[in-house]
C-alpha cells in the first residue's frame, strides 16, 4: 500500500492583512491632509498592485504549467506558498484601488457639468444686451 503525506501550509492572513492596512490608512491620510498629492498617493498603490499581481500570476502560472505537464518538484510548494500569500496581499490592494477610485467618476462628472455651465453663463452673458426677437 502506497503511503501519502500531506504537508500542511500555513499562511499569513492575519500578518499580512494588518500592515497593509495600516499603510493603506496612513498614506490616504497623508493625501487627504495634503502631506503628499494624490497622484503620489495612487501611484504607490498602483505599482504594490502590479508586483503583487505579476508575483501571483507568475506563481500561478508556473504552477499550472507543473500540474499540466505531470512534474513534481521540490518547489511546487515553495510556489503554492508565495501564490497564495500574495494573492492575500492583491485582495487587500484591490479593494485599496477600488477605495481610491470609488468616487472619482462621480467628481469628474459634476467638474465637466459645472464647466459646462460656466460656458453656458459666459454665452448668455455676451446677449445680455442684445434685443432677442
Amino acid at each position: 500500500m502506497k503511503k501519502s503525506f500531506m504537508i500542511i501550509m500555513t499562511y499569513h492572513l492575519i500578518t499580512i492583512s494588518i500592515p497593509l492596512i495600516l499603510a493603506y490608512c496612513a498614506s490616504y491620510i497623508l493625501y487627504r491632509k495634503n502631506h503628499i498629492k494624490r497622484s503620489l498617493h495612487i501611484r504607490l498603490w498602483n505599482i504594490l498592485i502590479l508586483i503583487t499581481f505579476l508575483v501571483s500570476a507568475g506563481a500561478g502560472l508556473a504552477l499550472l504549467s507543473l500540474v499540466e505537464y505531470g512534474i513534481a518538484l521540490p518547489i511546487s510548494q515553495n510556489l503554492l506558498y508565495w501564490h497564495v500569500e500574495f494573492g492575500i496581499a492583491i485582495f487587500w490592494i484591490a479593494i485599496f484601488h477600488m477605495h481610491s477610485y470609488w468616487k472619482y467618476p462621480q467628481k469628474q462628472d459634476s467638474n465637466e457639468s459645472s464647466s459646462e455651465n460656466e460656458a453656458n453663463n459666459k454665452k448668455s452673458a455676451g446677449n445680455e444686451g442684445r434685443k432677442v426677437d
